[in-house]
């Protein structure tokens, strides 16, 4: 299971081909890859808020406690998680339009595994540097959406001008679940779990 993610990282095609090829009931076995990488991005958030800290302009370290931390880190994953089913669901939805035979699962591992330069970027959040988490998630991010861009037409069988179209389907619907979490992430951070700072 975790064995794909250096070849998603160096040599990502080969390694797409790989899990292409895999047998239905294997490409289920995978399903708990994103749930067990989920947890890094939140606990490295947790750890990096409670027990490390953070400066702006070389002040004081600033951190929040456990407590209101939690639920944060408990959020942090819920989105994540959230993100990778329902795109991958929307993965599976969409493969009637583009012809295609597949199963729910099959969407939610692909999204998974292109979610894997994410997964490892937040686990950085365990050491709050900004410029460098900054940095990291820019990175992680394009180059999610390149894996998203290779595994379409990979695991899904279909011909590459079909599988281009496809996957920037599947790009729009994240870029309006990523609008929703934000504003989501504004109103209960405001509302219901205010970070606690401590002095």
């Amino acid at each position: 299971m975790f064995g794909h993610i250096p070849g998603l990282l160096f040599y990502p095609r080969t390694e797409w081909q790989k899990i292409a090829n895999l047998s239905d009931e294997k490409i289920k076995r995978l399903l708990p890859y994103p749930i067990l990488m989920s947890l890094l991005p939140a606990l490295g958030f947790y750890i990096g808020t409670t027990k490390i800290g953070w400066t702006v302009s070389g002040e004081n370290v600033v951190r929040i406690t456990e407590a209101s931390a939690i639920p944060l880190a408990v959020l942090t994953y819920a989105a994540l998680l959230g993100a990778i089913i329902f795109i991958g669901l929307m993965v599976n939805w969409m493969s009637q339009t583009y012809l295609v035979k597949t199963f729910p699962i099959k969407g939610i591992v692909a999204i998974g595994y292109a979610c894997t330069p994410i997964f490892l970027a937040g686990a950085f959040a365990a050491y709050p540097i900004w410029w460098l988490d900054i940095t990291l998630g820019i990175a992680a991010g394009i180059y999610t959406i390149y894996l998203i861009y290779m595994a379409i037409p990979l695991m899904m069988h279909v011909p590459g001008d079909r599988g281009f179209l496809y996957a920037s389907a599947v790009f729009m619907v994240a870029l309006v679940y990523v609008v929703v979490v934000l504003v989501s992430i504004t109103i209960i951070w405001e509302y219901i779990a205010t970070p606690v700072f401590i002095d």
